[in-house]
């Protein structure tokens, strides 16, 4: 494991180190910052790996000296064997499950931090033209929305009542006040649609409160990396109340951070059931098969969530197809393990 970081983390310097450069980056905010936020999130990416691995690296010296071979002709059941791998698996599961739902979310806030102030610092003047429903029946329209600093062109509102429209708001600009917390509406006009007739009303400038705030808009799939569970949980709520899009992409995040600890289960008895049996080619063949898995595994983790975020799929199926698949191969090969 700590090989496999040191070589990601010295593939990603390579990658940034005229980023750190360009925007004179010390050492210690990299390190203490970045780095070591970083290592987390690589960590429980590859940690469905690293259990394979460890698994089958152990088991295989267990039956290259036919010691588990003697364990099994003592009486000892091939169940009962299992036993303290997954007492194992369990505290890894779990360990897992915390630092994915509650610790390595606000280690991503730290590393997206530093990412936006020293490496995607150039992109953070890009701008969005959106529509959003707020609330039933009430919908917003924006262009060129900057979202790095809240603010926007050609604001509109419109709200509708048993399908008709009886308001609606123009402004030519619109930006965020932090101080005041309020928005700041330029040369804008309102009408109220009625039947007696309409109620019109135009003027310079107004601040005023709407029901939602730049912490409402997100455009880019790293937001949901930096909330905890319930948070994520929350948005995604208050995202199909809005009428958004792109809810997939969250509740994909939210179902994966099971999955993947779950996955530690699966993994355990994989690397048991192939590295239990003595074969010619002995460690370095189970860890090729091992290896193989793993990558297998990788790939239809990601088929499936495409088919998820980008067609019909549900999220959650998205997620544990691969779950479902290795969990079978983990039973046929449990079958198949020496007795």
């Amino acid at each position: 494991m700590a090989l496999l970081l040191c070589i990601t983390i010295v593939i990603d310097i390579s990658e940034k180190i005229d980023n750190f450069i360009d925007g004179d980056a010390t050492w210690q905010t990299i390190v203490f910052k970045y780095y070591l936020n970083f290592i987390p999130f690589i960590a429980s990416l590859l940690a469905p790996f690293f259990v394979l691995v460890a698994v089958i690296f152990f088991t295989s010296q267990l039956a290259e000296r036919s010691e588990i071979i003697a364990i099994l002709n003592s009486g000892t059941s091939f169940n009962r064997f299992l036993y303290p791998y997954f007492v194992g698996a369990c505290i890894l599961a779990f360990v897992l499950y915390v630092g994915n739902n509650y610790v390595i979310p606000s280690a991503n806030t730290k590393r997206l931090e530093f990412e936006n102030t020293y490496i995607n610092k150039y992109t953070n003047t890009i701008s969005y033209s959106f529509q959003r429903q707020i609330s039933p029946g009430v919908f917003i329209y924006m262009e060129n929305y900057v979202p790095f600093e809240g603010k926007g062109y050609k604001f509109a509102i419109d709200k509708f009542e048993k399908g008709k429209l009886v308001y609606k708001l123009r402004a030519d600009k619109i930006a965020w006040q932090k101080s005041l917390k309020k928005w700041r509406i330029n040369d804008y006009y309102t009408r109220q649609i009625g039947e007696e007739g309409d109620v019109i009303f135009n003027a310079a400038q107004l601040d005023t409160i709407f029901s939602f705030t730049p912490d409402n808009f997100s455009f880019t799939s790293s937001v949901k990396e930096n909330m905890t569970t319930p948070e994520l949980t929350d948005y995604i709520e208050r995202m199909k109340k809005s009428g958004q899009s792109e809810v997939e992409f969250y509740e994909v995040e939210r179902y994966r951070r099971t999955s993947i600890a779950f996955s530690v289960f699966i993994m355990t008895l994989i690397g048991v059931s192939l590295a239990s049996q003595k074969v010619r080619g002995g460690l370095g063949w189970h860890l090729v098969l091992g290896i193989g898995l793993s990558a297998l595994y990788e790939i239809i983790m990601k088929f499936s969530v495409t088919f998820s975020t980008n067609s019909s799929l549900p999220p959650f199926l998205g997620v544990w197809i691969p779950n479902f698949i290795f969990g079978g191969i983990a039973v046929y090969l449990m079958k198949k393990a020496p007795k």
